[in-house]
């Protein structure tokens, strides 16, 4: 049993290149059957992969027993020589601190467990012990719950590169019988019992009885359906990430925009799919994101009213303004501010989390530099604006970046006349609790910049520029 187990994990491996030569693997232990099967098993095949191993176990101080466990998985390590890091996570703390489910909690706070070993130790690759029975289980809790074919695609081999599952091809009641072949008993974690998680019911009444009254080999089919609903799901992520690239509005926040013309024309299965990218690109998750709230966001695309909001999981919602659809955290009520700005190099904007990034530059002929589109980044004949504000014995001009205030007025790129910036926001269709937070480049009081949106005609480039003023505006995470 031993040999046979051992290569059908190595055999697992190499047909996922689930590890590349002399990489380090964290090795996520609990004490369990299935993660020490897992240790044991790349423990045999360390020469072989030409790999090295770290264990690591988070304790989610849930169960009185919890710090035997983590004792059982240090000795595991310590008798196998592999190094170990293990640490304490308060996860019914994190609970109502995050807002989340136990499970959520526990699983949101080991995977930032692994990552912060990983940056520790250089791991490349984090080993989970997942096998075919967890299949079987996350197909019939997602069916229950009503899961497209994300849900119902269970749990592969290889998520995001880093995450690799050797023992996904394995039974629980092959991993049982090769630590019986070894020697080596597990830990018995009294919440795999627990029937008020619905997982322990699934595992413990429902299958038993499809295999009993339905199906033998219930398991053995649910695993094969993941398979096929898995790569079938594989392909539309595929179509739905270009699609999602297609419909993006480039923002200078943390936001995810989305064209609300282009996402239309698309099918129905992509949008949904591209609504759950959304969410993900801004938490990193989207577990919590379910059936019920893809509709709820669909019908506001489609109804008649441009400005609607819905919240999401998470403190997250969604909102139609017009033609874009916008994904973004909930909003923090902004305060006047105003930060001067320099002609050279960096300006951090703290309330924004943004920067300005500028540049003085010399013009010589022929005009060769590219005019950029004024949203984000601008470029301004700085001879026009020091003739207006400099003073005699300045070199700079003084340059801020604000909100709006009462009776700003500004003359837009390429019109005769000026406007009011509260008029402009709103024949630009920005909501209106959105328009105190677009940021304002000011010189005394003269408007040179509508940030996201447009500039000033008054000191735009010209045939007879000799210097020009560039500026760019991002946030601190895209800038750096």
């Amino acid at each position: 049993m031993t040999v046979d187990f051992v290569q059908q994990m190595h055999r697992f491996i190499v047909q996922h290149k689930m590890i590349e030569d002399s990489e380090t693997v964290l090795v996520a232990v609990s004490g369990g059957a299935d993660s020490l099967a897992l240790l044991y098993g790349l423990h045999a095949l360390r020469s072989r992969l030409n790999c090295q191993l770290h264990v690591v176990h988070l304790n989610h101080c849930l169960r009185t027993e919890a710090d035997v466990d983590a004792e059982c998985v240090q000795r595991h390590a310590a008798d196998l020589a592999v190094p170990c890091t293990v640490q304490r996570a308060e996860v019914p703390r994190l609970v109502k601190q995050w807002k989340l489910s136990v499970e959520a909690a526990g699983r949101k706070a080991r995977y930032q467990f692994y990552e912060s070993v990983c940056t520790e130790v250089s791991a490349t690759k984090v080993a989970l012990g997942h096998h075919q029975d967890d299949i079987a289980e996350t197909v019939l809790m997602n069916l229950i719950r009503g899961s497209g074919t994300s849900g119902l695609k269970g749990i592969v081999p290889v998520r995001d590169i880093k995450f690799i599952r050797p023992l996904v091809r394995s039974t629980r009641q092959q991993i049982e019988a090769f630590l019986t072949s070894i020697g080596v008993t597990p830990q018995q974690d009294t919440t795999n019992t627990d029937v008020n998680y619905l997982r322990n019911r699934v595992r413990h009444e429902l299958i038993p009885q499809l295999a009993c009254d339905y199906n033998p080999n219930i398991k053995t089919g649910l695993s094969r359906t993941a398979d096929v609903l898995g790569a079938e799901s594989e392909y539309l992520d595929t179509a739905a990430r270009k699609a999602f690239e297609t419909c993006r509005i480039q923002s200078p926040h943390k936001n995810v925009v989305l064209d609300r013309v282009k996402f239309r024309q698309y099918h129905i299965a992509l949008q949904r799919r591209m609504l759950r990218q959304s969410t993900f690109e801004i938490l990193g998750d989207m577990n919590d994101l379910y059936f019920a709230h893809c509709e709820a966001m669909l019908n506001l695309i489609e109804a008649d009213t441009p400005n609607t909001v819905l919240a999401l999981p998470n403190d997250l919602r969604f909102r139609r303004a017009y033609q874009q659809l916008i994904f973004e955290r909930k909003p923090v009520e902004i305060e006047s501010f105003a930060y001067p700005v320099t002609t050279v190099g960096k300006t951090s904007i703290a309330i924004l989390n943004t920067e300005i990034t500028a540049e003085l530059g010399d013009v010589e002929p022929p005009w060769t530099l590219a005019l950029p589109d004024g949203k984000f980044e601008a470029i301004f004949d700085y001879e026009k604006i020091r003739k207006v504000f400099a003073k005699p014995s300045s070199e700079t001009v003084p340059l801020t970046v604000r909100n709006r205030q009462q009776g700003d007025r500004f003359q837009p790129y390429g019109m005769r006349g000026t406007k009011k910036i509260k008029d402009f926001l709103i024949d630009a269709k920005v909501p209106r609790y959105e328009r105190d937070s677009i940021p304002l480049l000011v010189c005394g009081n003269q408007i040179l910049w509508i940030i996201g949106y447009t500039t000033s005609d008054t000191f735009k480039i010209e045939s007879d520029t000799r210097q020009y003023l560039y500026l760019r505006y991002a946030s601190n995470e895209t800038s750096s």
